[in-house]
Formats: C-alpha cells, sequence, structure tokens
C-alpha cells in the first residue's frame, strides 16, 4: 500500500464522530507506544545523567517477555534486579489492560499448547497451575478452563458468518480440494524429521533441523513456494496470507516459506491429543503469563525509563536512562547489564555490539483497538471473529472465556501492516490521530457489524510501530539458530530478533537463556538450565 492509498483507507474521521440518537459521542485514546521518547534514542538530544549512581546487582533494559522471562529466572538468586521499562506498562506486546468491564489484551491473545520441549513456558506454566500434570507419552495436560471453550473461531465469508476458517460449504470443489491437499502436507510435516534426526519444524526455533533441504526453504518466499507447488485458488492464497500476517505481520510475498511452512507444522499438540482445542485462552490474552512472570521475578520495576546508553567502567557497567515522566536524566551502576530489545536499539546503547553480527529485522507495524461495547446476550457468540478480504485479522472477545453471561465485553481487533514499505506506513500511523485510526477500524468491520457505532461506549487504540521482525527470505541466515548472547563481558542480549519470529516461547528462552548467561558470570549458582 503507497502512502496515497494508505491516506485514502484511513478516512477523514467521520464515522467515531457521528452522533447516535439516544448516546453520548464516542469516547477514545491512544494508548501507549511511546514512539515520542523512544526516537530520542535515535534522534539524540538526550541530556547526560547527573548525580551519583544508583545501583543494582543486574540491570535489564525492556519490561517485555524476555526481560520480564530473565528477571523470573534470576528470581531464585535473590539479586537486586532493576528492570528499565519505556512505556507506562509492563509486558510490550503481550500487555494487558483492566479498566473495562473484563480484562483485555493489548497484544498476544492467547498461547498454544507449547511442545515439551520448550521447558521454560512449560515450567511457567506449572507454576501458574496450567499445566496439571503429564501424560504416558510426556505430554503436557492443561486445565480445561483455560482451553478456549466452543464455538472458538468463525468466518464472515461473502456475506455470511461459517463455523471454522473454512466455509467448506461456500467453496467450489476446486477449492476444497487445495484445502485438503494443503492440509495434508501439514500433517507430513508435523511427523517429518531432517537427515540429522531433528524435527523438521520445533519449538524453541534452535531444534529444528538442520537439513539443508529444509533450510533451502529459507530462499524462496512463502508466495513463491504456493507457486512451487501449485496452490492457485483465491481461497487457499488468502487462507495463507491471513495466517502469515497473523503471526509475521507479512504478506506471502514478503515471509520466508520456511518460517510460513514453520507456523503449520511446528504446533506439535492438536486438538485431538488434547481432547478439545489446543489454544490456552484468557480473557487478558498472555497479560494473564507476563503476571506470572512479574510474580517470579522478585525485580524493582521502573517504567517510562528509557535507556540511553551502556558503558564500561572500572568497578562494572553504567547504565544511563531518562526518567521520561520528570525528565531527569540519571544512571546506574550495576555488575551485569541484559539488553531485551530489538538489535537496532542494542546496538545503539552499546555501540560495540556492532561488530558481533547481531541479525537485522524488519519489524512490522500493527494497530490494535480495544472496542467496549453493550450488545444482547449471545452464547453462540465464538472467540475470534475473522473477516475474509478485510484489511485487519477480526477480533476476539475478552469475555468470551468467562462463564458469566454479560451484555457488557471488550472486543480486541488487530491489524498488521504486511507490505514491504514498512518506514513509510509507520511514520503514518504514529502520526494519525486517534479519530483516524478510529475510523479505519469501524470501516473494517462495517460488513458484518453495520450497527457496530450503536453499541460502542469506548474505542481506545494501541499503534505498535515496531510490533515484532518479520521472517523475510533469508532471515535464518549464514549461521542458523546461531545468534550472539553474550554481547561483552557481563552483557548479554535477549529478544526475539534473535531467531526472527515473535512467539512466546521463543521471547522467553531468550530472556532465560540470557540471565543464565550472566548468572556464570558474575559467580552467581543459578542450578541447572530451564531451558
Amino acid at each position: 500500500m503507497d502512502r496515497r492509498a494508505f491516506l485514502t483507507a484511513l478516512g477523514a474521521g467521520w464515522a467515531v464522530h457521528s452522533l447516535v440518537p439516544g448516546r453520548p459521542p464516542l469516547r477514545g485514546r491512544i494508548v501507549g507506544a511511546s514512539h515520542r521518547a523512544g526516537h530520542l534514542l535515535r534522534d539524540g538530544g538526550v541530556p547526560a545523567p547527573t548525580g551519583p549512581a544508583e545501583r543494582a546487582d543486574v540491570v535489564i533494559v525492556g519490561g517485555g517477555v524476555s526481560g520480564l522471562s530473565a528477571a523470573w529466572r534470576l528470581g531464585p538468586a535473590g539479586l537486586d534486579v532493576l528492570v528499565l521499562e519505556l512505556e507506562s506498562f509492563l509486558g510490550g506486546t503481550s500487555a494487558s489492560g483492566d479498566d473495562g468491564v473484563v480484562p483485555y489484551p493489548w497484544g498476544a491473545h492467547y498461547l498454544a499448547a507449547p511442545n515439551p520441549e520448550a521447558r521454560a513456558a512449560l515450567r511457567l506454566l506449572s507454576d501458574l497451575s496450567v499445566v496439571t500434570g503429564w501424560d504416558a507419552a510426556g505430554r503436557p495436560r492443561f486445565d480445561p478452563r483455560v482451553l478456549c471453550h466452543a464455538p472458538q473461531e468463525r468466518l464472515y465469508y461473502h456475506g455470511a458468518w461459517f463455523p471454522g476458517l473454512v466455509p467448506t460449504e461456500a467453496l467450489t470443489p476446486q477449492e476444497i480440494a487445495e484445502v485438503e491437499r494443503f492440509g495434508e502436507i501439514e500433517n507430513e510435516l508435523l511427523d517429518k524429521t531432517g537427515s540429522d534426526g531433528r524435527s523438521a519444524f520445533q519449538i524453541p526455533l534452535d531444534l529444528s533441523s538442520r537439513d539443508p533441504t529444509l533450510l533451502e526453504l529459507d530462499r524462496i518466499s512463502m508466495a513463491a513456494w504456493l507457486d512451487r507447488e501449485r496452490f492457485v485458488t483465491p481461497f487457499l492464497r488468502w487462507y495463507v496470507r491471513y495466517a502469515m500476517l497473523d503471526d509475521f505481520g507479512g504478506v506471502p510475498e514478503d515471509v520466508s516459506a520456511w518460517a510460513g511452512l514453520h507456523y503449520f507444522a511446528a504446533r506439535k499438540l492438536r486438538g485431538a491429543e488434547l481432547a478439545g482445542s489446543h489454544f490456552l485462552v484468557w480473557p487478558e490474552g498472555n497479560g494473564f503469563l507476563v503476571k506470572g512472570l512479574l510474580r517470579g521475578a522478585n525485580a524493582r520495576l521502573h517504567p517510562r525509563a528509557l535507556a540511553t546508553s551502556v558503558s564500561s567502567t572500572a568497578p562494572g557497567l553504567e547504565v544511563g536512562y531518562l526518567d521520561v515522566a520528570t525528565g531527569e536524566a540519571r544512571r546506574v551502576a550495576a555488575r551485569a547489564v541484559i539488553l531485551a530489545v530489538p538489535a537496532f536499539v542494542a546496538t545503539r546503547l552499546l555501540p560495540s555490539a556492532r561488530d558481533l553480527g547481531l541479525p537485522r529485522r524488519t519489524a512490522s507495524p500493527w494497530v490494535v483497538a480495544n472496542l467496549h461495547v453493550e450488545r444482547p446476550v449471545d452464547p453462540d457468540l465464538p472467540w475470534d471473529s475473522v473477516i475474509h478480504d478485510a484489511e485487519g485479522l477480526g477480533y476476539v472477545d475478552a469475555r468470551h472465556q468467562v462463564t458469566e453471561l454479560s451484555e457488557r465485553t471488550v472486543l480486541t481487533y488487530y491489524r498488521a501492516y504486511g507490505e514491504p514499505d514498512v518506514a513509510a506506513t509507520r511514520s503514518g500511523l504514529v502520526r494519525a490521530p486517534w479519530a483516524t485510526l478510529g475510523d479505519a477500524v469501524l470501516r473494517d468491520l462495517a460488513g458484518p457489524h453495520p450497527g457496530l457505532r450503536d453499541e460502542l461506549e469506548r474505542m481506545d487504540v494501541m499503534v505498535w510501530g515496531h510490533g515484532m521482525p518479520r521472517p523475510r527470505p533469508g532471515f535464518l541466515g549464514e549461521r542458523p539458530f546461531q545468534a550472539p548472547v553474550a554481547l561483552g563481558p557481563h552483557v548479554a542480549w535477549a529478544h526475539v530478533d534473535q531467531s526472527g519470529m515473535a512467539l512466546f516461547e521463543e521471547a522467553q528462552a531468550h530472556g532465560v537463556r540470557a540471565a543464565e548467561v550472566i548468572a556464570r558470570a558474575i559467580g552467581v549458582e543459578l542450578g541447572e538450565t530451564w531451558l
């Protein structure tokens, strides 16, 4: 989408400001995503820290899942851990809100049942009593109350709602045949192993096969793979496009075929093994997991803190940061630092890291809107509603997992801007006012929900300018799964940029690994690895 088309699509603010008889004007705001403060690191102008240095054993820069997982891993050691986070909230794109009639997500809204190999994630879920035991095959059992209730999802297709994501009764025989053939390939890849005996696709990613014939898939796009395999029907192409936007924020033409097939073949636990859905769902989405990490971390938290530098000093390290709330430049002396931030931020904070070969990723912009609505109770409404050929990915109902029925709920709408020119799109989104962004949401939902504006009480919007790394063709690099962790004697890196795919298990594994590296560096015993 070029800049003119982007601005045209956003519109002029007529829908959110339109008056509805008997209802007050629609309220709303843009929440979080502190672009202006964050860009100070890029553009300069941050004053030098003054005054005496604060002290901590470990400073973690970044309070997303990677940073909080590092703090969680260090929690049992009794260290003084300080987490600096730019936003006013913790959790990054797994953050959530609690100022509605039900908690709701601001980003990731579910966790697919983790593979048995995702040891850190399963440890956390066990701590939270989500994992209740293990079967004879070594697979986790989950509390059925967190497995997504039925009905799970629906698709608005050619003017009507259909259960599930494949409206079989509305498709042509050729479209049905392609969907079935794609499913057969998916099932084959689920069980496929490479020449090295490893699973072709696995989570965490670094457990995947290094078989060259599989890694060659990273040289082409997912769209090129579809062409090669002669998938041509519009519905199958839409279905794959939806999946690529949903997990990577990119269209098939701009996503690696290895990453695309990983989406379909890496999750080994399916509904049959779990006697139901394989989605773990909470009203606040993965905000539930963030709360669990915070409880186990025992760390000091400093939101609205922009880290500006990491430098060596005689006794250790010093982190400069700006207290965004007060405008005061401060510094903290530490024994070790974990940079739980994207590569482009890590190299600005620690210039010496530029020579270490950190992977540089394209970050996909996203818009997430939370619509606080009042509507008639319908027990048959699903958790996830997808709209065929819409600009966005649809919405989830935060109250779906709550057994108490109510006329009021929160609908969380998602849109990934997946075109290759992310810079222009990001620039337009960051400057757009609330009314413009809100109009785009209402226009996208107008087909199946022409009366939605009448049901709305409030709509808040989050712009994620750098929402997630996009695994473009070649993202695995010359040394797949071997991104650096140690950036210096007492500095470690933890972020999904390391692997290039923004999965909860990846973020958590990177944080745990960085914490274990740092603990060894400063002589702290953590016991056996959690990975």
